[in-house]
């Protein structure tokens, strides 16, 4: 997450620049965050994590000011009345909302329930790490096949890419205490997961316009940290009792699969506003 809120200021005129390859082009700036990961590692090691932070404040301070002194002119961030009466805009936000909100519990429960199912703690954090790993290499991926085979179909199979694997690996995992499924939930989870990165912000582009581009991205960004905020905490009070073994995370996993499940249905709404208003494609 801390990632991703480094790499936004970067990434929001992003799209702004590319056409045919947007999408590809946001896969491969989101992948370069992974470079942050082995640097905060080796900083939590080395020092604490007060001064992690301190750190990683003041990256994120020389990072985002030449930014804001290098943009050329005022852009217009104000949604309008029309706009923000659009059924695209408000499923739009919905999902955004949604999606936030489920995307970060499976890496949050990560390292805790691969403890859970008999590993060690240190297994739980490589697999961790490698969740981070698929996950880039899955921005990349999917961005090239949204500019290929549509930018909306390619964000809707992995977002129910990644609802499907919550219900069919990560809840069989809990109801049956096994490893094997939790691993490949954690390969499809992750691989599903780096989709909506790198399209959702082609998405917007190509769905509201260049021109309202910024004023559309800006206030996604803030429902998505509303979602990020409201998500994890209530997965957490859904925890169950350390007693319990595996199946303690059983409403988690239901609550997780119902998030992405909803944010699936929401970006078909996109999908089937978006077609009536412009015309349908069966490439978009």
């Amino acid at each position: 997450m801390g990632i991703s809120l480094l790499y936004f200021p970067l990434l929001a005129p992003a799209p702004e620049y590319f056409t045919n390859h947007r999408a590809t082009a946001m896969g491969f700036m989101l992948a370069g965050g992974l470079a942050l990961s082995p640097l905060i590692r080796t900083l939590l090691t080395k020092v604490d994590g007060r001064w992690t932070l301190r750190i990683y404040a003041l990256i994120n301070l020389a990072t985002g000011l030449p930014v804001a002194w290098a943009t050329p002119e005022r852009r217009n961030t104000h949604v309008s009345r029309a706009l923000a009466a659009r059924a695209t805009f408000i499923f739009s936000a919905i999902a955004a909302f949604l999606q936030a909100a489920g995307a970060q519990l499976p890496l949050a429960f990560i390292p805790s329930y691969t403890v859970v199912l008999g590993q060690s703690a240190s297994q739980g954090t490589n697999l961790l790490a490698a969740a981070n790993a698929i996950n880039a290499i899955s921005r990349i991926l999917t961005g090239y096949a949204g500019d290929r085979f549509g930018r909306q179909n390619t964000l809707l199979f992995t977002l129910l890419l990644a609802a499907v694997s919550v219900f069919a690996f990560w809840l069989m995992s809990v109801t049956r205490s096994d490893t094997g499924l939790w691993m490949v939930f954690i390969v499809l989870y992750s691989f599903a997961g780096g989709g909506y990165y790198a399209l959702f912000p082609a998405l917007i582009a190509e769905v509201f316009g260049i021109r309202q581009y910024v004023a559309v991205n800006a206030f996604i960004l803030f429902v998505r940290g509303l979602g990020t905020v409201f998500g994890s905490p209530v997965g957490g009070q859904l925890l169950g009792n350390p007693e319990e073994g595996t199946k303690a995370y059983s409403r988690i996993a239901f609550w997780d699969g119902a998030l992405l499940m909803g944010a699936t249905f929401c970006c078909v709404a996109v999908r089937w506003a978006d077609g009536k208003g412009r015309g349908w494609k069966l490439v978009a």
